[in-house]
């Protein structure tokens, strides 16, 4: 079927791709211009500085691909992510969102992560339905925070816990882990 992988930028092409059509034509993503694959081959790099960027492979390059940022600037949030995952419409609900989730969720725990947050652009029963399936609980909406193919949407924020109790050290760079996978 498939497995999990971290990304490299010789997946930006593919990643690219995949993300245009939520980026295009639906309001699931907010950005309005679909990235390039230089675009994308940046992003990756910046990320793996620090945090996982994981991508499904099924052999024939990635069909989804999932990732956490970091949730906000200020240091006391340098224990929380944020956490996304796309998949390519050909492979939804197959078990790949959940297959990356998994992954990307073990990462961060033993990186010494406290929580995951997911925001959801709503309505978006598929995306709510893999979040709480994979332990993430509804913190409360943002109403007409965002305005896309010309009207106001609110967006959804989900919190899943991964590590309980106060911090015992810094959170381990990504790069420490990626030959432990």
């Amino acid at each position: 079927m498939g497995h999990v992988r971290t990304a490299s930028v010789g997946d930006a092409e593919a990643i690219a791709a995949i993300y245009a059509p939520y980026v295009r034509d639906t309001v699931i993503s907010f950005e309005e211009i679909p990235p390039s694959a230089a675009d994308m081959a940046a992003r990756i790099a910046s990320t793996l500085e620090r945090l996982p960027y994981l991508v499904f492979d099924q052999g024939g390059g990635p069909i989804g691909y999932a990732y956490a940022s970091a949730h906000a600037e200020r240091a006391a949030y340098r224990w929380s992510v944020n956490v996304t995952a796309y998949v390519a419409p050909q492979a939804h609900r197959r078990g790949v969102g959940r297959a990356l989730y998994a992954e990307l969720l073990g990462l961060l725990e033993r990186q010494g992560f406290h929580a995951a947050f997911a925001g959801i652009t709503l309505p978006n029963d598929n995306s709510i339905g893999l979040h709480e399936a994979m332990g993430f609980v509804h913190l409360g909406t943002y109403r007409e925070v965002g305005f896309k193919h010309g009207a106001w949407r609110d967006v959804g924020y989900w919190r899943r816990s991964l590590i309980d109790g106060p911090p015992t050290g810094e959170p381990a760079p990504f790069p420490s882990l990626r030959d432990r996978q």
